[in-house]
């Protein structure tokens, strides 16, 4: 699907501000996944960038979704999460983000193994055995393995080609 198209960055403004506010809270409280998810008829992977917070700090995460110009706001019982879940959007925004403003924790470790998926699923890897096998082998680095994690068994294969 997007195999031919080329990466347009969509970075936004610089903001030294914001671009502090958004790299101190992806430090802190924001995440880098691979989700497995169940659609009508079958089953999908969704790579996800989010930041959750208190319900009380949802003016921040707006913030930074007006900054980003991506994304969309979820609430939970006592939650609130920034995620952005659309390729074009982490391949555009969220990855030349951080390539320009980059983490300098242990996240940045996921940051990049991250990249490596979006970039493997833009290429349209996922849609053969042999793509899904390589995207999902570098999901199971990710957050040191992952806490809860769904696993994929080799059955669920052709729900996702």
């Amino acid at each position: 699907m997007h195999s031919n198209r080329e990466i347009l960055e969509r970075l936004p403004k610089n903001d030294e501000y914001m671009s502090g506010l958004v790299t101190g809270f992806s430090m802190g409280e924001g995440c880098f996944a691979l989700c497995k998810r169940k659609g009508k008829d079958k089953i999908y992977l969704s790579a996800e960038f989010r930041i959750s917070l208190k319900k009380e700090d949802k003016f921040i995460l707006y913030k930074i979704r007006n900054f980003l110009k991506c994304g969309r706001i979820y609430f939970s019982n006592k939650a609130v999460t920034f995620a952005v879940t659309k390729l074009i959007d982490l391949v555009e925004v969220i990855i030349p983000y951080f390539d320009n403003y980059p983490m300098i924790n242990v996240k940045k470790n996921d940051f990049e193994k991250f990249k490596i998926i979006c970039y493997k699923m833009w290429k349209g890897e996922g849609k053969t055995k042999e793509g899904l096998e390589r995207i999902l082998s570098v999901r199971e680095l990710l957050n040191n393995g992952g806490y809860n994690r769904s696993l994929i068994m080799e059955e669920e294969y052709f729900g996702l080609l």
